[in-house]
C-alpha cells in the first residue's frame, strides 16, 4: 500500500491550516525583542509560563523568538532569510534609520515589467532581514 492510500480523504473546501507562527532561536532574547519593537512590532506574549519565549506581532503577522542554549550566532544566515512584505519602502527606511539599524537598499528587476526594492538588514542575533516593497 502506498503512503497516500493510508490517509483519509480531506474536505478541499475547508483549510486545516489558518496561520503560520514561526519561532526563531536566539541567544540574546532582549536584544532581539527590542530590535523588533523599534521597527514597530508589539509584544503579543511574554510571561512566566515560558520565560525564554516572546511572541511579537504587527497586524496579521505574528512570530516568536526563543532563547536557545547552544544557539550559534554565525548560523542564522545559513538557515533562514527572514523576509517581510511591506506596504511602503520609504516608511520602512525611515523606521530602520530612526531605530539606528544599518541597512542597504537594492532594486530587484526579475523582468522588464517587474521591478521592486528590497531593504537588507541584520537582527542582533544575526538573521538576515529582508523588507520587500510592492512592485513599482
Amino acid at each position: 500500500m502506498e503512503r497516500n492510500e493510508a490517509l483519509p480523504p480531506q474536505d478541499k473546501s475547508v483549510s486545516l491550516f489558518n496561520r503560520l507562527i514561526p519561532i526563531l532561536f536566539v541567544d540574546d532574547l532582549t536584544a532581539e525583542r527590542d530590535f523588533y519593537i523599534r521597527l514597530g512590532f508589539t509584544v503579543s506574549y511574554q510571561g512566566s509560563e515560558f520565560p525564554d519565549f516572546i511572541a511579537l506581532a504587527s497586524g496579521a503577522i505574528e512570530f516568536g523568538i526563543e532563547r536557545k542554549q547552544d544557539f550559534a550566532p554565525e548560523s542564522p544566515d545559513r538557515v533562514l532569510i527572514w523576509q517581510f512584505g511591506i506596504t511602503n519602502i520609504e516608511t520602512a527606511k525611515q523606521q530602520l534609520t530612526s531605530a539606528r539599524v544599518s541597512f542597504r537598499e537594492e532594486w530587484v528587476t526579475p523582468r522588464e515589467d517587474w521591478k521592486y526594492r528590497v531593504l537588507h538588514a541584520h537582527t542582533p542575533n544575526g538573521y538576515h532581514l529582508m523588507l520587500e516593497g510592492a512592485g513599482e
